[in-house]
């Protein structure tokens, strides 16, 4: 038996967000994990509705929470495309804001279309590579504040 092939590893912050949206549209979840670090946090897509205090959840996950979040996303079966705006760098660490956007008919036969503005901390990895440690989706209609 051979080995599975891996998948790639960054080698600049930005390509962390482009490896995780190509993983996905191609259905890969292993690749798109693959460019988070272990003890990543995510901020998901998920519209989120207020308790019956008022409080709106954030929506942060980690762990294998992040797992099924992107699952769940890759269950759309539609492609991810993410255009890369800032990348602010410092030693070791970088902060990535970009786009997302997906559009098309979701496995339902429901149109779908999300867009929004997003943001991650990305860090350098010993071997060179690059990891998300911290991955921001605002998906929808509004640019959350």
């Amino acid at each position: 038996m051979s080995d599975p092939i891996q998948p790639p590893a960054a080698r600049r912050p930005q390509e962390a967000l482009e490896l995780v949206s190509q993983a996905l549209s191609d259905g890969d979840l292993e690749a798109a994990l693959a460019q988070y670090e272990g003890a990543a946090r995510l901020v998901t897509w998920r519209r989120q509705q207020p308790s019956a205090d008022g409080d709106v959840p954030s929506g942060e996950v980690s762990g294998a929470e992040v797992r099924s979040a992107l699952r769940s996303f890759m269950a759309l079966r539609l492609p991810l495309a993410v255009r890369i705006g800032t990348v602010l760098t410092a030693p070791g660490v970088a902060l990535v804001i970009c786009e997302r956007h997906t559009t098309g008919t979701d496995p339902d036969g429901e149109h779908v279309s999300y867009h929004g503005h997003g943001c991650a901390v990305v860090r350098a990895q010993p071997d060179g590579s690059w990891r998300i440690a911290a991955d921001a989706w605002h998906l929808g209609t509004e640019v959350p504040l």
